[in-house]
């Protein structure tokens, strides 16, 4: 079973070129040259370039402007680091579904950023009502997912270290190839994600009945 919880919006490359921040602007820095200085490439450097990138991106969405309850008009509504709310796609399913595919073809669309199942620290096990101890703890992970907070997210990032849940989210992944330093760091995981004004989610290990309590946040 599906719930889009709130309903969001291409795959998109990491740029083959990349101009680093402090530096000259009349250079331009291709990927192959930024591997040979790999040491002097900044989070500061990435996150600008990813900015840019989604500037690019976002020319031609069809921004809401009141359209089902959204006043977004322009980018900087829908990024965090710009004070904006994301729009944001919950999918809500359990094992054996088909959400893979269904979660990739959300991934598909413009600047969206991808919580791939956010809630794979806590083993394979589904939390079915809110006796359950972890229940908590899985609706506040969530929640600071959503607003991309990876502070107190060691478990999961270390889990992500070792299995390939960055993989299922493709701008951020193409990062990590590139620069494996930064990828699992909770600092840089938190900028970039807060660079995106499309959010997708899919969770297999929560019921409806609790994850429904997410709609009570306005953030």
């Amino acid at each position: 079973m599906f719930l889009m919880l709130l309903i969001g919006q291409r795959i998109i490359n990491y740029p083959l070129n990349l101009r680093l921040v402090n530096r000259p602007t009349n250079v331009q820095y291709s990927e192959s040259n930024l591997m040979l200085q790999h040491n002097s490439v900044q989070i500061q450097d990435v996150i600008t370039c990813e900015r840019n990138k989604i500037k690019k991106e976002m020319m031609l969405f069809d921004y809401p402007a009141g359209r089902n309850i959204q006043p977004a008009k322009q980018l900087s509504d829908l990024t965090l680091e710009t004070g904006g709310i994301p729009i944001r796609s919950v999918v809500i399913t359990t094992w054996r579904s088909g959400s893979t595919f269904f979660g990739d073809i959300i991934n598909s669309l413009p600047a969206n950023y991808y919580h791939y199942e956010p809630l794979s620290n806590l083993e394979i096990i589904q939390i079915r009502n809110e006796s359950d101890f972890r229940a908590t703890l899985a609706l506040s992970n969530i929640k600071k997912f959503l607003q991309c907070d990876y502070s107190d997210m060691e478990s999961y990032i270390k889990l992500a270290n070792k299995r390939p849940i960055f993989l299922y989210n493709k701008r951020l992944w193409r990062v990590c190839k590139l620069y494996p330093k930064f990828c699992y760091r909770p600092d840089f995981l938190t900028s970039h994600c807060r660079l995106f004004p499309l959010q997708s989610m899919k969770i297999v290990r929560l019921r409806l009945s609790l994850a429904g309590k997410l709609l009570d946040d306005s953030q």
